[in-house]
């Protein structure tokens, strides 16, 4: 279970990381954020090709094309490897026709010529300086099938050719006919590889330019260093540790303090690492979890007729069986029950933070407004929570807030001192203008 629409993945992480140059590689990389690997194994496999860029980025830092010629190569490419080109059959009466037909043939011409220099340009200053050693094998192996079809177009020959005027009508209905018969899936297969090289450098820029850093796995303990939500100008950094037999966090503070935004920071980390993307944060070693929950901006599902409260209750029941058969999971809770009563709200939150503390390799972070429930937690589970409060001070009897997360509770209230400082005490207290008579309505 992946439940993370409330991270808002491609409005708000997507744009760290996206450099590409061409509508496919982009979405090749949004398909890597939203698709996160099924196993550990594969999430590092990912982010090996991320670091296999980086140890070839005295190669690839200015790694670059015209977007225009990379569109009209791709589509062009496609029409002639699908045999739907001026080109059909033989080769005599296709020169035959171009001889007669000038525009035609200054039309092939051109296309060739642009197909030929674009590809040996991205095969002689890119790819052939490559170390394959630094990426993974079956990226390796990729590599080379990409390296081979290009070799099977004699880009260098053809190129030598066009530089010294003499990529002549033969030569290019030659080039064309070449393509051809290689056949689509080749092409497929190349364009594919392309895409997804091109998105990997984008993740890999996109980790230099913002300094994200590579998370690690640990199944021992939940670490988070300096970590902050990226699209802030000019954020706070917290750092969060949990343990294995600490599995529960409670977050309280005040309204305005932070505490949204500091679960969606860690959610995002939580959630990046398990796509085998960096994250913002200066460390980050978490357990590999199989499930991800993230209910921070529920509504009343109204297409199913529940309410908020019921929304609630079917995200928590999601969440528990999701951690069935020691499958591990990670979810975030903001403000838990708000939806119901507070005496309500009040008793099931104690049963369910108690619950979870049962679900060893499972880790929760919950919220809560309810100030008196640290007095209510039940003994046999307290061990196994951890409290923190995002910090807020009164100055001058204004709040201050300094969206640091610090041990322990917060009793601080604000509401009062906020609804006071507008005025509204007084405005609601005072009495109403009597209205004169003779302007009341008949």
């Amino acid at each position: 279970m992946m439940h993370v629409q409330d991270l808002k993945l491609e409005t708000d992480v997507l744009p760290f990381f996206d450099f590409t140059n061409n509508e496919q590689s982009a979405a090749r990389l949004t398909a890597l954020l939203n698709t996160p690997p099924a196993t550990e194994a594969e999430v590092l496999e990912r982010q090996a090709v991320t670091k296999g860029m980086l140890a070839n980025w005295v190669v690839l830092e200015g790694f670059t094309y015209r977007r225009l010629d990379l569109r009209e190569v791709y589509t062009h490419f496609e029409g002639i490897s699908s045999r739907s080109s001026v080109i059909e059959s033989g080769i005599w009466m296709p020169a035959f026709r171009l001889l007669l037909d000038e525009a035609e043939r200054n039309r092939l011409r051109a296309r060739a010529v642009q197909i030929v220099l674009l590809l040996h340009d991205i095969q002689k200053r890119y790819l052939a300086q490559l170390d394959a050693s630094k990426f993974p094998g079956s990226f390796q192996k990729e590599l080379l099938n990409a390296f081979t079809f290009l070799n099977r177009l004699r880009l260098e020959a053809h190129a030598r050719l066009i530089k010294e005027g003499r990529f002549t009508i033969p030569r290019i209905i030659g080039f064309t006919q070449l393509l051809q018969d290689l056949g689509q899936g080749e092409a497929n297969r190349f364009w594919e590889f392309f895409f997804s090289f091109e998105a990997y450098w984008s993740i890999a820029k996109g980790m230099l330019a913002h300094g994200f850093s590579f998370p690690t796995f640990n199944s021992d303990f939940f670490r988070l260093e300096a970590f902050y939500h990226p699209v802030l100008q000019h954020p706070v950094k917290n750092t969060l540790e949990l343990d294995a037999d600490q599995n529960v966090l409670l977050l309280t503070g005040p309204n305005m303090s932070g505490k949204s935004t500091l679960l969606k920071a860690v959610a995002i980390c939580v959630y990046l690492t398990h796509t085998g993307f960096p994250v913002p944060a200066a460390a980050c070693s978490v357990p590999f979890f199989h499930s991800i929950a993230i209910a921070i901006n529920l509504n009343d599902n109204l297409r199913d007729g529940y309410s908020h409260f019921m929304t609630e209750i079917a995200h928590l029941k999601a969440v528990v069986q999701a951690t069935t058969g020691n499958r591990k999971c990670f979810a975030v809770f903001d403000e838990i029950f708000r939806g119901t009563n507070v005496d309500d709200a009040l008793d099931i939150t104690r049963t369910t933070v108690s619950g979870l503390t049962r679900f060893q390799g499972s880790f929760f972070l919950i919220s809560t407004h309810m100030l008196q429930l640290e007095e209510h937690l039940e003994n046999g589970s307290r061990e196994r929570i951890r409290k923190c409060y995002i910090e807020c001070r009164l100055e001058d009897g204004l709040p201050r807030f300094s969206y640091t997360l610090r041990d322990g509770w917060s009793q601080l209230r604000i509401g009062r001192i906020l609804f006071e400082k507008e005025g509204l005490g007084t405005l609601l207290s005072a009495q109403p203008t009597a209205i004169p008579a003779g302007l009341k309505p008949s």
